[in-house]
């Protein structure tokens, strides 16, 4: 890496030092994410089974996301919690940098990790905006929770 920059204003220089902080990334763990993030929009998941999610489950998010958000896979990371090497917060924040985050179903992932919201309701976390749903199979047959969950997905999203 080339430090070859320099700042020679002392007036501006303080103004500088936090700004230009560079964060790397340790590549040497392979944490295999379903998806790009080319929108910064981090899908936290929890599968013992599946690699991310069973097939209907699977098919209910690729649905929330296409026609519900109107994005695409190549726009969002899955990452599947029971499968990423050390899942905690800190961790997932400093790598992936979201900056929106849906939690689905990983209640007691929340409560480990000391985030206190309740399931459809937002916040924020180390800057990134969060959402927490249900597990994604109780909206498969619950038309209310699908209410429910739209409304606050039209929060985040679209207000």
């Amino acid at each position: 890496m080339n430090s070859e920059f320099q700042i020679s204003d002392d007036f501006i220089l303080p103004l500088f030092d936090e700004i230009f902080v560079v964060k790397e990334r340790d590549f040497s763990i392979e944490y295999n994410p379903l998806g790009m993030g080319k929108q910064k929009l981090l899908m936290l998941v929890s599968s013992d089974s599946e690699e991310f999610l069973p097939a209907v489950e699977m098919q209910l998010l690729q649905t929330i996301i296409e026609k519900g958000l109107r994005k695409t896979l190549d726009d969002v990371w899955i990452v599947n919690l029971k499968r990423f090497p050390e899942p905690t917060l800190n961790v997932l924040w400093e790598y992936f940098q979201p900056l929106q985050v849906i939690a689905w179903g990983v209640k007691s992932w929340l409560k480990e990790q000391d985030i206190p919201l309740d399931i459809h309701r937002q916040g924020y976390n180390k800057g990134a905006e969060m959402l927490v749903a249900d597990d994604l199979t109780v909206y498969l047959n619950d038309q209310v929770l699908k209410g429910k969950l739209w409304m606050a997905l039209q929060r985040m999203f679209f207000n």
